[in-house]
């Protein structure tokens, strides 16, 4: 028997032995690829991924198995591996057509046009008739903006298949670009008769009612997405958007609550609904959010998020109901400690510095590295004025590798205090590396980018917070305005709708939409929604703006006077609506009429700075002589005693009538009652400064002293020439010649350099830098303080060159 067992095993081994040797590994290959196929065809997508894999493996000569990794790839959206997958399949294989067809689509998308049409020219080599191929030529004219041989190649294709989807897509596209969108409808509702389920197609023709304004079947549309997708919450939140702007506040609610209490155990939806309510239903917002806390009591997680969106959205003295109850859940434990140190940020915002301290050696004692309490600590340092201990706490905290975004973007703030922008810049940078949706990082940088005309920089910064705040009002405010500024008019609707539901000023959402129409041409629609606008907000400036630019444009200026004309007389004390008017009769240059509407304004409403503002500028135009606005600015000043608008622009004409004393009295006086007002220094510094009295020169050069770190090239200016005036030739030198590559087109800097020259022993560059000055003064018609200095040290220059 013992023998019998022996031989059988070993007879079984030996024919494992031989079945194995027959299998080679490109066979085993094939038979994995296989059954990745079978499972791939039933759906079983995991077990096909695991039998592909082992192929490629098992003999890597099998294109076809990478093909179907791509397909796998494609159902997860993950297009860069797929992209990678059919270039090795086609490295393989060379003549899988599918594969040559989806790498060329994907090359579209990835924006390598040239690469997809050389996919397509392929293909067409040894197929000329293959739709898919021509579909991606057309798709790539149509990016190039080669409409007529998009629509040749796409014409070509509906006469062989006239409900080829794609086809019909292109097309519509074609007509969508031309702006006939009813055709493209047509060929739009054809594509989807074949594929009802087409989710481009339905989003294509959603965004094709939209610019026919067609509302209702707008709704329609994301009420049959909303059916077919119950699951995907962006097309409720955009519903929800279009019933919020068309005032269907209870079905927006309705659709909010619904996401509510399908995803009861996520926090988002619960913030969506009560960022919905802060919007459009303040009163309700504590009632929904007690509602919350009585609904989620033993969830504490839950608790504290909801709690934290209640302190950020201004109701703080509501929210510590929740966070003591989380305290009560959690104690000491994480959650809990992060709940204490927000009471304790609540006790700081009411200025119970006391209660903070307490906390925080409380909290610290059972957790010293806590970074919520840490960052609070910074915060409360802050607020006592020691920005030196804080910054030292926080680069501790940044040295120890701490990578928390607040901690940067604290830091940050704390720099800007000490005046050290570049540094502020830096740290608030490496805040968005760590987190692109911290906002106070970002509205700093992406606003630093915007000014200085670096729009790409601005949109990289917007679209990375927008991936993680994408209901966020400031972000979609922000995106809107740069996409109209840029005519990306989709982008634009798109964040508009999102901000109909979340924006508290109601206002926001009507006025870009007009600033679309604006935008497009569509002048008498955007008049309408500016009227609209005016009506419900009589003083809103930029709808006023706007309206009477849209007239402008259609020619009609006449019916923008008439329009203001008619509005100010309904609303007398709207002040906005005056300067409006007023800058129409200018350009029309009816100064009479300007005056008269300007004076009488100043009857109804004595107090408004503005308009004596405007007053003197009609004065002096009228009269031909600056010193003509005197009277307005003394007569504004009789009423409105000591007003800063009206003390500098008195101040800065005594300036240009050479009346010195006069000015500087004004601005002491201004000092006295405001001492830090930046530019009332400024330009008493520099009037000092240019004074033949030693102690008024001293004076001067102490005022001065304040801009040393100043970025402002006219304060930096005013403290070279101060350097200058005391000695210090070489530095204010230094610091001149950094100003002028910055601003080489104003007359005093150049001057104030060709001094700096001469005492430094550099006459004919002085001499050059005095007659720029000069010549610079007399192109932009405006003189200087020191001008006639300048004429005079250039003279004296000149002669002693020729001696």
């Amino acid at each position: 028997m013992k023998t019998n067992l022996i031989s059988s095993v070993v007879f079984a081994c030996s024919f494992l032995l031989q079945t194995a040797a027959c299998s080679s590994p490109e066979e085993a290959a094939q038979n994995h690829l296989q059954k990745g196929k079978e499972l791939f065809e039933k759906g079983e997508f995991d077990k096909a991924l695991l039998e592909l894999k082992t192929s490629s493996q098992s003999s890597d000569k099998f294109g076809e198995a990478y093909f179907y990794m791509a397909l796998l790839d494609e159902k997860n959206n993950n297009f860069k591996s797929m992209r990678q997958n059919l270039i090795r399949a086609l490295e393989l294989e060379p003549g899988l057509t599918s594969a040559k067809i989806k790498l060329g689509k994907l090359d579209i998308i990835f924006g390598d046009l040239d690469k997809a049409l050389e996919q397509a020219e392929l293909v067409l080599a040894s197929d000329s008739s293959n739709i898919d191929a021509k579909l991606i030529k057309a798709s790539v004219y149509i990016k190039q903006s080669k409409k007529d041989q998009a629509a040749e190649v796409v014409n070509l294709v509906l006469k062989d298949s006239p409900d080829n989807v794609e086809a019909l897509s292109l097309q519509a596209a074609l007509f969508a670009e031309k702006n006939e969108i009813n055709q493209a409808l047509v060929l739009v509702n054809r594509a989807l008769e074949k594929e009802p389920k087409n989710l481009p197609l339905r989003l294509f023709k959603i965004k094709l009612d939209a610019g026919l304004n067609n509302i209702d079947n707008v709704v329609k549309g994301y009420e049959e997405l909303i059916q077919l997708y119950p699951d995907a919450n962006n097309f409720k939140l955009s519903l929800a958007s279009i019933y919020s702007m068309t005032g269907k506040l209870e079905e927006a609610e309705g659709l909010l609550r619904e996401m509510v209490q399908k995803s009861n155990d996520k926090v988002e939806p619960e913030i969506v609904l009560i960022e919905f309510l802060n919007a459009r239903a303040k009163d309700r917002v504590i009632a929904e959010y007690e509602s919350m806390l009585s609904r989620h009591q033993k969830q504490p997680k839950m608790l504290l998020e909801l709690s934290k969106w209640m302190v950020a959205s201004g109701y703080a003295e509501s929210a510590k109901k929740g966070l003591e109850q989380v305290v009560e859940l959690e104690k000491n434990n994480e959650t809990g400690l992060s709940a204490q140190v927000i009471l304790a940020e609540i006790a700081l915002m009411e200025k119970q510095y006391s209660t903070v301290e307490s906390s925080l050696r409380d909290i610290l004692s059972v957790n010293s590295e806590l970074i919520q309490a840490n960052l609070l600590k910074g915060r409360f340092l802050l607020a006592q004025n020691k920005t030196d201990e804080a910054i030292e706490l926080l680069n501790k905290l940044v040295w120890n590798k701490v990578n928390v975004d607040d901690v940067y973007s604290l830091l940050g703030e704390a720099y800007l205090i000490k005046q050290d922008r570049k540094q502020a810049e830096k740290i608030f940078k490496q805040a968005l590396e760590v987190n692109p949706a911290n906002l106070a990082a970002f509205s700093r940088i992406y606003g630093n980018y915007l000014q200085s005309g670096q729009k790409e920089n601005a949109r990289q910064y917007l679209e990375k917070a927008l991936s993680i705040k994408q209901n966020d009002v400031l972000l979609l405010t922000s995106k809107a305005e740069l996409d109209i500024l840029e005519k990306k008019w989709d982008g634009a609707q798109e964040a508009i709708q999102r901000l109909a539901l979340f924006s508290k000023d109601k206002a926001m959402p009507t006025y870009l939409q007009a600033n679309i129409l604006q935008g497009k041409g569509k002048f008498s629609e955007a008049i309408n929604l500016y009227d609209k606008l005016i009506q419900q907000h009589p003083n809103h400036l930029n709808s006023l703006i706007n309206l009477v630019r849209s007239y402008e444009a259609l020619g009609q200026r006449d019916k923008a006077v008439a329009y203001l004309e008619k509005h100010h007389a309904k609303y007398p004390d709207e002040l906005n609506a005056v300067g409006a008017l007023s800058d129409l009769y200018a350009a029309n240059n009816d100064f009479a009429k300007t005056k008269k509407l300007l004076t009488d304004q100043i009857k109804y409403t004595p107090k408004a700075t503005s308009i004596y503002l405007a007053l003197a500028r009609v004065e002096a135009v009228m009269n031909k002589n600056i010193e003509s606005a005197k009277k307005v600015y003394l007569q504004g000043l009789e009423i409105n005693q000591d007003d800063p608008q009206l003390s500098m622009a008195l101040a800065g004409l005594y300036e240009q009538l050479n009346e010195k004393q006069s000015a500087i009295k004004v601005y002491k006086n201004l000092l006295d009652k405001n001492p830090g007002t930046s530019l009332a220094i400024n330009n008493l510094a520099s009037l000092l400064i240019e004074s033949n009295n030693p102690d008024e020169i001293d004076q001067g050069v102490e005022l001065a002293k304040v801009f040393k770190d100043s970025e402002n090239p006219y304060f930096q200016d005013t403290y070279a020439w101060a350097l200058i005036k005391t000695g210090s030739n070489s530095e204010g030198l230094k610091l001149l010649q950094a100003l002028i590559l910055k601003e080489p087109k104003l007359p005093e800097f150049r001057y104030h350099l060709g001094v700096a020259h001469l005492n430094a022993g550099n006459k004919a560059t002085a001499i050059s830098e005095l007659k720029q000055s000069i010549s610079l003064s007399e192109k932009q018609k405006r003189n200087f303080a020191g001008k006639d200095d300048a004429k005079k040290i250039l003279e004296e220059t000149e002669n002693s060159a020729g001696n």
